[in-house]
Order: C-alpha cells, then structure tokens, then sequence
C-alpha cells in the first residue's frame, strides 16, 4: 500500500458494541486516500477479532495490538504508526458521516491555508439514543495568530465555551508539525489530556480555521467520567484544572482579548473548575482519609493561574454561600463542615 494522505487513529477497548458501525462508517468516506489504524488497548471481549474481520475486506486497515495503557497510551502509539501527511482522531463509540474526511482535507488544501501552519476544525453533534442533542453551529471562521492583537472574542467563546477546541475528534492535524515539536498525549490523565495536546499544536501554528462541516456524531452518556481516586478528587483531575486553566489563559493573551473575555475565564474557572472540584473532593468514600483529602486540597490551589482566576470569578458571582466561603473563609475544613452539612450537593 502507498504512503496515505490522512492516517485515520481509532484507540479501541472493549467497544463490540460499536465497532462495526464506526469502521463501517470509516469505509464509506468519500475521500478514500486513507488509512485506518485499529489502536486495541488490550481489549478482554472480542473487540480485536471484530478488527480483525475488517482489515481482511480492506487493505486500509491496520490492526495494532498493545497491552491495556489508556486511551492516551494508544492514541500515541497510532502517532508513532502513522504514515499519511495529515492525522485525524475518532472515538470508537461514536459515528462518522461519508464526508467527515473530504470536508476537512478541502479546507486543509484550499489556497487561503494551503501555505500556512493551520489546525482545521469542522464540528460534531452529541446524540443520544433517543435522537440528536441541541447543538448550535456557528458560520465560518478563520483566526489568524500572526494579526495577534485584539482577535475576535466571540471566536474564542466558540472554541472554548462551546468546547470546539477540546476534543481530538473534528479536526485535521498535520502530521509534520506533530513530529517537529514532539507533540503527544500525556499518559495516566483521565481528562484535559486531549486539550493539552491541542494547546501544544496550537502553539505551533499561525492559523486556525473553522468549517460549516457536522460530519462527526458524538455519543453522550457512553464515557461516564469516575473521579480517578476511588470515586473522589485525584492528582489526574487536579492536574486537569491546572492545564485548562493555563491553556485557556494562553490562548486568550496570544489573541489579545484577556480583557475583553478575562471576567469570563474567571467565572469559568469559578464555577465549572473550582466548585466543581470541590464537590469531587468531599464525596463521601471511606477509601479517602480526612488527611488525603486535605493534601489533595492543597494541590488544588497551588497553581497560582488556576487558583487566581477561581478566586475572581467567585467575587463576579451573586451571593451564595460557597461564594462567600470563597472570598471569606477560603480553608479546607471549612468547606468540610460546609459539604458535610450539604450532602445532596456532592453526591
């Protein structure tokens, strides 16, 4: 087989389920110039025989086998294999639509990019098994980090507050760029390991560019997120805030809009990182000590970015208790006493 333009990368673990339909759904691109690499991370059901079926009707498929490493792991290990100029990621339980490839690679190959470093992003729609989710899809766009000052704010909020930027999935990477800045997946992280990996590349380019292009669904409830230390806040999740918090401040400041969209990052941080951390960390587990947790909360604030953008956006928000602990009483026994009393906002 000649050397591909697009290397399709599939982790796949234990999903017989949805095998068939997403390498189905792979085969009947439109855009045939491809291959289609099976990551199985160890998979205990007959998910690798599944793999193994296909890739005897098409000589696009190729089937790696790995011990059980994560979905990072077998994501890197799909980098290392690949062969075509461009990357794309898929999720093995969700679903592609014939022109999920052709969309992406026209816009890659178009004379307004053609020349530049550019991350090109087309969109998804969450569905579950009763039918789509609402999802709005903004026009076109185009940032330009070269212009580098005062970038359209609402540009940001697309990629950031409606989590365009977040995923592997829905975007085309070029594989040279990966391989020159040495860009992977962080191993051993249970969530924000796919945005750290966008910030790294993004970092590595001039451009980005948005396409009016839904050719990828994404299946919601199936990955039901467990807090990595026994149900409760972990070092993995802890390290997650941390990331975001800097990604999303980076971003911001290399398109010169922190102080248009500053107030918004902190409510962020406030509300969707900080408190929410907080509630992972005083579930109830007998398998968590008093003492660990008190550790964990100290990791938590350590990040001078994260923690200062958790404390802003708690002064923007109305009056509550927790924002007043926030601002007052910011100490880890008494947001103990405080979710003890209020269980039902844990669990």
């Amino acid at each position: 087989m000649r050397k591909p333009e697009i290397s399709v990368i599939v982790p796949v673990f234990n999903c017989t389920k949805f095998l068939p339909e997403i390498i189905g759904g792979a085969l009947s691109q439109e855009y045939e110039d491809f291959e289609l690499l099976l990551i199985d991370d160890g998979s205990t059901d007959d998910s690798l025989a599944i793999c193994n079926r296909y890739a005897l009707l098409d000589e696009r498929i190729r089937i790696i086998h790995q011990n059980n490493g994560g979905v990072s792991k077998a994501r890197n290990r799909g980098l290392d294999e690949a062969q075509g100029d461009y990357i794309v990621f898929v999720d093995a339980d969700d679903r592609i639509r014939p022109r999920y490839l052709l969309d992406m690679i026209n816009a890659a190959l178009s004379p307004d990019v053609e020349d530049l470093n550019t991350l090109i992003l087309s969109d998804y729609q969450p569905f579950t098994e009763k039918g789509p989710e609402k999802r709005t899809f903004p026009e076109p766009f185009s940032i330009d980090f070269r212009n580098g000052n005062g970038l359209c704010a609402e540009y940001f909020r697309e990629l950031i507050f409606q989590f365009r930027i977040f995923p592997p999935y829905c975007k085309l990477y070029r594989r040279d760029i990966i391989e020159k800045h040495k860009i992977r997946f962080r191993e051993g992280m249970k969530s924000a390991e796919d945005f750290e990996f966008n910030t790294h590349y993004l970092a590595a380019v001039d451009h980005v560019k948005y396409i009016d292009s839904v050719q990828y669904d994404y299946r919601v409830g199936y990955k039901k997120y467990v807090p990595s230390n026994h149900g409760v806040l972990g070092r993995s999740e802890i390290k997650s805030a941390h990331i975001m918090a800097h990604g999303i401040t980076d971003l911001a400041r290399r398109m010169g809009i922190m102080e248009t969209v500053g107030p918004e990052i902190d409510l962020w941080a406030a509300n969707k990182h900080y408190f929410n951390r907080l509630r992972m960390l005083f579930r109830e587990s007998s398998r968590v000590s008093v003492q660990e947790r008190t550790r964990l909360y100290r990791a938590l604030i350590k990040d001078p970015v994260y923690y200062s953008a958790a404390k802003r956006g708690a002064a923007l928000l109305p009056g509550s208790t927790t924002r007043m602990i926030a601002m007052k009483a910011d100490y880890f026994y008494v947001w103990l006493a405080f979710y003890n009393a209020h269980r039902y906002e844990v669990e």
